[in-house]
């Protein structure tokens, strides 16, 4: 079985989501049929990462689609040759590349979104 399907991640949210929810509850889905109208929220300018390889990868795509569509700022960086989580690799040029383009996102930014992406990639980090 790969490290990533939709199956197992399917799991891993039944595992910590209310009883009889599927994956288009808010928590697993934020961009789904479920989702919170953020529209008319102070939203930080969001970066997406997507791989070719990666089975979340219309998710992902879907998750930018959602962000663009209610008025907020994203970027996408697509790797279509890389898989789930290939920025672990660090043998991996593609790996290096990715956390240089983090790194220009976040210098980009003023002190305070700082500490806001800060927050948001210690939690993004934990989940992988």
């Amino acid at each position: 079985m790969p490290l990533v399907s939709m199956p197992r991640t399917d799991w891993i949210w039944k595992a910590f989501l209310p009883r009889w929810s599927d994956r288009d509850h808010e928590a697993a889905n934020v961009s789904g049929p479920n989702a919170v109208d953020i529209s008319g929220m102070d939203y930080q300018e969001t970066l997406v990462i997507v791989a070719g390889f990666d089975p979340l990868r219309d998710w992902q795509k879907r998750y930018y689609e959602w962000l663009r569509k209610s008025g907020k700022e994203a970027q996408l960086i697509e790797y279509p040759d890389m898989i789930h989580a290939f920025y672990i690799f660090p043998e991996s040029p593609e790996s290096s590349q990715l956390i240089t383009q983090v790194k220009d996102f976040i210098t980009k930014r003023s002190p305070s979104e700082i500490h806001i992406l800060h927050n948001a990639c210690t939690v993004f980090l934990y989940d992988v």
